[in-house]
């Protein structure tokens, strides 16, 4: 109900300020936008960008004009890249790190030194409404057009911003130019994997989509096997020229297994056997179950003005037992801890912006807001040398009677928020540009611990501001400069039952970007602050703590080279020194921030006239080391090379066989770490071949 009360204002709105007569949107292919192209914006497009950007789910012009190291990496390189995780894309860009991936059942990595919150994972949007608030389950890669990474503090999204950056998945929409694909994929570890994928016009007036993917695999960790499903279905209305409305549904199953992955070993994070599973194979799978309905519409008023607006409702729970990691004996002998989760959300946020021209100027007026219930229910049951729960790490054995359970969280979580921001950017020279906005952010949170009955409140009105400016010094080099602040409410309670303060940040960024034919370079200087980010607690790391201040600076560097018409590369590099400043903590490390990352990857493509012919790729990562926990223990997570390749060949335009490798060097490293018990390894060389069928 509240969604279709929603959906009929979005829509009567829309209409009301569209002129009565209108020709109707002529039954065509989309255009194809080359990554030089002016339609392709200002901001580096990495691939080809075969669909123009609609604007209600993309980046907005400030951003990618003035955010000078954003990165929009698109769908055939996303393809060509093997990316199967969020991770994978996210590697194509400087300055992201691997996080506690809860278990193996969430995303969450860290932009420029600053990680999520390990319960719920970094922030990230999904059409430019914020997709994991609370939780959701592992992207999956089937339903995205393209990943857009925006950098800094102008990587605003509708008003939204932070000082370190923002990642924005947009999803595949309906395209009045009919096509339809499928792809079979079979790999190591008994994987299998089906893509579907058709679109086309069901009116001149109104297209459809669906996307549907499938995937089981054995999984490379015993008795860690995946099973995953997706479908997405959209529509688009276009009743009158400059007149939009899009539908977009999103429901997802994912089954896996509960893993915290392995002990560190006398201080080694890879001392342990790799494949060995340390939690209890009866406790079956744990149940993460996703679904999102979305309607955007857009509206041109005429004289350069449009009306953008938005609903998104999101539902989704999490159910499953695990027998997690607690306490490593006398080198061998893992106490362990017994768990149950229960945890539900459901999300409900609407956004409408107006924006246009008046002279040099580009202002744009936004109203957005959400509303969030969430829940957790805990059961646990910790060990104890009269009843340890223990499992051998180097000989395993399962099937031991699980401990009874006893409650440990049982929160209700409730937030109001509206927001209302202005910004502008000012063209005030052919070569400099100045941007500037104001948000201010009502907000209401109330969590009731049930066990306690103690209820926590925040309540406040915050304004934050942002500023920037982009020179462009010749007709290839561009210098720009960002600053911002932003505030991030934090969910849950600490080990005393108490609720946290909201995150805050202040950041800035100074670059330098050069753009050449088929050459894009962006070198970025940053500096960035935040207080109230919350991380493992140092006392119990069963709970959360904020730390009290936590500074991030480093350089990165991103390149994206086009050689002739067949080789494209991408390259990134980042030197991130990120440190906590707060007593509480005995390191002042940051959890799996390494201070040197860096990738190069390269794509070669050649096909003939007929678009028959071979493509290669291959890439290498390289992390350095991390710090594996922030307890007394000192863990280092060691540095890893990484390296990828494939090979696909194109009978014809419509049918093509590609197999590839994924750490083809079979390196053994540390993928991220919550304690020195919750060791996450990196996956070994993984094999896939896939057949794709076009029309």
């Amino acid at each position: 109900m509240r969604i279709c009360v929603l959906t009929a204002a979005l829509s009567s709105a829309i209409l009301l300020v569209c002129p009565a007569v209108a020709r109707t949107v002529p039954d065509g292919p989309a255009p194809v936008v080359d990554a030089d192209s002016e339609a392709a914006g200002e901001i580096v497009v990495l691939g080809t960008r075969r669909t123009d950007a609609d604007a209600t789910i993309s980046s907005d012009p400030v951003t990618e004009q003035m955010s000078q190291s954003s990165r929009s990496i698109e769908r055939d390189l996303l393809t060509a890249a093997g990316t199967y995780r969020l991770a994978d894309a996210l590697e194509l860009v400087s300055g992201v790190s691997n996080q506690n991936n809860r278990g193996g059942v969430m995303d969450n990595f860290a932009i420029r030194g600053f990680l999520g919150t390990p319960d719920g994972g970094a922030e990230y949007y999904v059409d430019g409404f914020l997709a994991n608030r609370g939780m959701a389950p592992p992207r999956d890669p089937a339903t995205a057009e393209r990943i857009e990474l925006l950098k800094g503090p102008a990587g605003a999204l509708f008003g939204d911003i932070d000082p370190a950056g923002r990642v924005n998945i947009v999803s595949k929409t309906p395209d009045f130019a009919p096509a339809a694909s499928a792809t079979f994929t079979y790999g190591s570890f008994d994987t299998r994997r089906v893509e579907l994928d058709a679109t086309g016009p069901l009116s001149d007036t109104l297209a459809g989509r669906i996307v549907v993917a499938a995937e089981d695999s054995d999984g490379w960790r015993d008795f860690v096997g995946l099973k995953r499903r997706t479908v997405s279905p959209s529509l688009r209305w276009r009743p009158r020229e400059g007149v939009q409305l899009t539908y977009l549904a999103e429901f997802s199953r994912f089954d896996a297994p509960f893993d915290r992955g392995v002990p560190a070993i006398d201080g080694d994070a890879n001392g342990a056997p790799r494949r060995a599973f340390y939690g209890e194979p009866n406790d079956g799978v744990t149940r993460f179950r996703n679904e999102r309905h979305q309607l955007t519409g857009l509206a041109e008023l005429g004289g350069g003005w449009t009306l953008n607006g938005g609903i998104a409702w999101r539902t989704g729970t999490l159910k499953g037992f695990s027998s997690d990691a607690a306490r490593l004996v006398g080198g061998r002998t893992l106490w362990r801890q017994r768990r149950s989760r229960d945890f539900a959300v459901d999300d409900l946020s609407a956004r409408l912006e107006l924006s246009g021209r008046i002279g040099a100027h580009r202002p744009s007026i936004g109203v957005k807001g959400y509303r969030l219930d969430y829940g957790e229910r805990w059961l646990r049951r910790n060990p104890t040398a009269a009843a340890p729960y223990a499992i051998d790490v180097f000989a395993p054995v399962y099937g031991q009677t699980p401990p009874v359970l006893l409650p440990f969280t049982n929160n209700d979580e409730r937030r109001w928020s509206g927001t209302i921001y202005v910004q502008d950017m000012w063209d005030v020279t052919e070569r400099l540009t100045l941007s500037g906005g104001a948000r201010l952010d009502a907000y209401r949170q109330r969590i009731r611990n049930n066990r306690t009955g103690l209820t926590s409140r925040t309540i406040d009105e915050p304004v934050t501001f942002r500023v920037g400016g982009r020179y462009q010094a010749t007709d290839a080099i561009a210098l720009h400069a960002n600053w911002g602040e932003n505030l991030v409410l934090n969910s849950g309670t600490d080990r005393a039952g108490e609720g946290f303060a909201p995150e805050t940040g202040k950041g800035y960024e100074v670059g330098v970007a050069g753009r050449w034919p088929g050459i894009d370079v962006a070198v970025t200087w940053f500096d960035i602050r935040k207080r109230g980010i919350l991380t493992n607690d140092p006392v119990d790391p069963n709970f959360l703590a904020p730390v009290g201040r936590l500074r991030s600076r480093g350089i990165e560097a991103d390149a994206s080279v086009r050689l002739a018409s067949h080789w494209q590369l991408v390259g990134n590099y980042s030197w991130t020194h990120a440190r906590t400043d707060d007593r509480t903590f005995v390191t002042s490390r940051v959890l799996d921030v390494p201070a040197h990352s860096g990738t190069l990857f390269v794509l070669g493509r050649f096909l003939d006239d007929a678009g028959r012919g071979p493509s290669i790729s291959g890439g290498v990562a390289y992390v350095g080391d991390r710090a594996g926990a922030v307890d007394a223990s000192g863990l280092v997570l060691p540095d890893y090379v990484k390296v990828k390749a494939a090979a696909e060949y194109a009978f014809s335009p419509r049918v093509s066989a590609r197999l590839e490798a994924d750490n083809l060097l079979d390196a053994r490293y540390a993928q991220s770490s919550y304690s020195p018990v919750w060791i996450y390894p990196g996956q070994p060389r993984t094999i896939r071949a896939s057949l794709r069928l076009t029309y």
